[in-house]
């Protein structure tokens, strides 16, 4: 029976609705009603009907179907212990019986038979076999070939001792644990890469012990170089892979970078992501290595060119008496896979550079720049002869005076990769080549000439916040106005902003005074007037009594407060000088004379 489409599916589930609600000998109608829009039998509406929305024309359900005594809620703490009780392998370790026990005994009542539970908990999903099921999955696809690689490293069960080949036999994979595996210092690893367009497959096997960049790194360089007879090659723009620690580590990203490759990595245990690879991982296996038994090599080399020559033939349909070719559904007939990468065009088909330029690339660090006033930055890309401007102008996130980090990009004409930080941590990332077109002088050609032109510079992010905090403190005003405003010492926001008047408002809290002690001051401490030296207080006593002193007044003032005099005394010199003066004269030992 052909699926319905989505707007005839939601004409049927209408109507089955209707059909419940109408009375006895209402169904027929309705029924003819819809034969008749959807030019069907009624015999077939009925079988659409049960079909496509699980309707029947028997016994009614119940009114009160689907509904129960027991809580939401306590369904689904039942659901959650149980849930919870699963082991990482998936084995279920408390059921309803023991769960219902502890549950009830910790307040939650459920009223039904264990039995009514369960079906419960199957019909809403809250039993463990519902939870076991995958989520969704979103199907993702690559819109040409060497758009998506996809790359995953596995332990092969075929390892190499004193040039000779032993393959893990099955009994000891699983009962040992990998013990046996263990014992072997170097193991043989194979990795697979997989483009997710054409679905091209390149093994590889190297010996070592464990996973780690290097492996990585010649993995990469085999798998994307140009390698003899065969078709496959290039870089390409998103890597899909696990969180491995090589695929990890700071050099591999390093290498990424430079080349424009954008790493996507999945989360843990969520291999399904990329499928594609792991089932290519299979078809190594059951194809390729299920031959290693009956012809073995001797070592890792005559492994990978074993490898090579047959991934080159499964590919391109070529192995005898096997038909390798793509079966995908849309996909008119069965396709050889490197017929398909072969759609790829020039501007898809990124060549890798030579290997040691790529070792170097990925030893390379970033260095910081300073964005200068006119919003460029200089830097010497490695493959050139001497340092360029690079043009920052327009991008977002960069503002004059910025620190940014860059690194040179392999494809381009001395491109380079610009990272500035957003506001929120993230890293806007920016790809520039350099300027370009100079005079005979030395001269931008797209400059503005002097005296025939006026070019703006764009607007920097920072010049954009500036416009709209000056739009919030100035409203209605330009540019022009905000500046006037501001030389006038106009209060901003229209001076309704109340800064410190509101402070007089808040009232106090009432706090218990606190009580001290005086602090007695020793006799010898008491504070005593500032002394003047004598020639200071000549000048305050000769501007007092607007005169010069005499030769006897100045011997007197000399000889009496040769050790300074007191600051408080001073008007009573100068009213002792203003005295009329007697006939007796001054004494220097004998104080004030008396008036």
């Amino acid at each position: 029976m052909p699926a319905l489409s989505p707007e005839i599916h939601d004409y049927m589930r209408g109507l089955a609705q209707r059909l419940d609600a109408v009375g006895h000998g209402g169904a027929t109608p309705l029924v003819r009603e819809a034969a008749e829009f959807l030019d069907w039998s009624p015999q077939t509406v009925y079988r659409q009907l049960k079909a496509a929305v699980g309707w029947s024309s028997g016994r009614r359900a119940r009114c009160d179907k689907g509904s129960t005594s027991v809580s939401l809620d306590a369904l689904a703490t039942l659901g959650a212990a149980q849930r919870e009780a699963v082991r990482e392998n998936g084995k279920q370790t408390l059921f309803t019986t023991t769960a219902r026990g502890m549950l009830e005994m910790n307040g939650i009542e459920f009223g039904v038979g264990n039995s009514r539970l369960n079906t419960l908990l199957r019909d809403r999903k809250l039993n463990v076999a519902a939870q076991r099921v995958a989520a969704p999955v979103q199907e993702l696809r690559a819109p040409h070939p060497n758009h998506t690689h996809q790359v995953d490293p596995s332990l092969c069960l075929v390892y190499y001792l004193k040039d000779r080949q032993y393959i893990v036999r099955d009994s000891e994979f699983y009962k040992n644990k990998l013990d046996a595996m263990a014992k072997v210092k170097f193991k043989v690893y194979r990795y697979v890469m997989y483009d997710k367009a054409s679905a091209t497959i390149v093994p590889w096997y190297c010996e070592a012990a464990g996973e780690d960049q290097h492996n990585l790194f010649n993995f990469l360089m085999f798998a994307w170089g140009v390698q003899p007879g065969r078709l496959f090659r290039g870089v390409p723009k998103f890597m899909l892979w696990d969180k491995g620690s090589a695929n990890q580590s700071a050099a591999i990203k390093n290498l990424l970078k430079q080349l424009e490759v954008t790493p996507l990595d999945h989360q843990a245990g969520n291999a399904r992501a990329k499928g594609g690879v792991e089932n290519a991982n299979n078809i190594v296996e059951t194809q390729f290595e299920s031959r290693l038994r009956f012809e073995p090599v001797e070592n890792v080399e005559q492994l990978n060119a074993a490898a090579s020559a047959w991934a080159n033939s499964y590919c391109a349909n070529l192995i005898p008496g096997q038909d390798t070719r793509l079966r995908r559904r849309g996909m008119v007939g069965a396709t050889a896979r490197y017929d398909l990468w072969q759609l790829i065009t020039e501007d898809q088909l990124r060549l890798l550079p030579p290997v040691d330029v790529c070792r170097a690339l990925m030893a390379s660090r970033e260095v910081d720049r300073l964005v200068r006033p006119n919003l460029t930055i200089s830097f010497r890309h490695p493959s050139a002869d001497r340092p360029a401007d690079y043009s920052l102008r327009g991008l977002d996130g960069i503002s004059v005076g910025d620190k940014v980090q860059v690194r040179a990009l392999v494809y381009g004409e001395c491109a380079i990769q610009v990272e500035v930080p957003r506001y929120d941590g993230e890293m806007l990332i920016h790809r520039v080549e350099p300027v370009q077109g100079f005079d005979r002088f030395g001269q931008l050609e797209a400059a503005a000439e002097i005296g025939a032109e006026y070019k703006a510079m764009p607007r920097t992010e920072a010049q954009h916040a500036t416009a709209s905090m000056d739009a919030k403190a100035y409203p209605g005003m330009g540019a022009d106005e905000v500046k006037a405003a501001r030389d006038k010492k106009t209060a901003p926001f229209e001076g309704k902003l109340v800064a410190h008047s509101y402070l007089q408002d808040i009232e106090q809290p009432t706090y218990l005074p606190r009580t001290g002690s005086e602090i007695e001051a020793p006799a010898h401490a008491r504070i005593e007037p500032a002394r003047l030296d004598a020639v200071e207080a000549m000048l305050r006593v000769v501007k007092g009594i607007g005169r010069y002193l005499t030769a006897d007044e100045n011997a007197f003032m000399t000889a009496r407060y040769a050790e300074g005099v007191p600051e408080d005394q001073i008007d009573a010199l100068i009213a002792q000088f203003t005295a009329p003066v007697q006939a007796e004269p001054m004494r220097a030992a004998g104080g004030l004379r008396a008036v």
